[in-house]
């Protein structure tokens, strides 16, 4: 533990994953997406809810600097490049950086159970698991990358009635583990939003009639990028529902931001 005093008032700090509490996790969970001083600043109330108010108002931009910065382990991951981990007799590989080898769906469902965990309120802890499970599955069978037809995939195609009952398997993984997948995942929302920011940017409103429809911007409950999977669908620009959910999510992704970006500038030149 991490000790430390404010005006005099002894503290006390977890130091490594392995000494928080449930309750600490999820009081932490808003605010794990972004490493600021506002963020850290809230997960140290957030973990010691004694600290005054008016202590904290006190201290100088260096002390509080230096107060925050006992709890920046939780941005910082020792194991940030694992590839695959055992549990219970199963080996589960981890998904790719910036989730290149992941499909539509699998980041859909990985959205949506990110805002279950890291909702302000009545965070679901449950949620990490099903995340963890959505992203982390064992090795395909007989994957030959040295056959021309491999698609480049090297875990199990996703399911999700197999990711909901190993979800309730990966509940006694390691946190540690656990926090590497997440931090995995909020690293590549980051990736998506820079480099397909075609796609994130609003368009300008029209002179008459209502603005035009922006991109996908990320809605309090994760669900827009299954909108976005279900309109492709009608659209059957990658074929059926399901064709669309195993297509590439960087293809998608690439190809939406291709189009608005193209459609807005058609619009400057209107």
């Amino acid at each position: 533990m991490i000790r430390f005093r404010l005006d005099g008032r002894p503290h006390c700090l977890p130091e490594t994953w392995a000494e928080l509490t449930g309750p600490q996790l999820l009081s932490a969970a808003p605010y794990l997406a972004a490493d600021t001083v506002a963020n850290r600043l809230a997960v140290v109330r957030a973990w010691c809810p004694k600290v005054r108010e008016r202590d904290v108002r006190r201290l100088t931009p260096d002390q509080l600097w230096d107060l925050c910065a006992q709890v920046g382990w939780a941005w910082k991951l020792e194991q940030a490049g694992l590839t695959e981990f055992a549990h219970r007799g199963r080996t589960y590989l981890v998904v790719e950086p910036n989730l290149t080898d992941a499909v539509l769906v699998e980041y859909a469902m990985a959205s949506v159970y990110f805002h279950l965990f890291a909702r302000p309120k009545a965070p679901q802890a449950t949620a990490l698991d099903q995340l963890v499970a959505t992203l982390c599955r064992p090795a395909a069978a007989g994957v030959d990358e040295n056959d021309p037809a491999w698609d480049g995939q090297r875990r199990e195609r996703y399911n999700g009635k197999l990711a909901e009952a190993r979800a309730k398997e990966l509940a006694d993984l390691p946190l540690s583990l656990k926090m590497v997948v997440l931090h995995r995942f909020l690293a590549a929302e980051r990736f998506i939003q820079r480099n397909y920011q075609d796609l994130y940017e609003k368009p300008a409103p029209q002179p008459e009639g209502p603005p035009a429809a922006a991109g996908p911007a990320p809605k309090g409950d994760g669900t827009q990028v299954l909108e976005i999977l279900a309109e492709l669908a009608e659209t059957g620009t990658y074929g059926t529902y399901e064709q669309v959910c195993h297509t590439r999510l960087h293809t998608v992704f690439f190809n939406l931001a291709k189009k608005a970006r193209r459609r807005r500038e058609a619009e400057k030149q209107s």
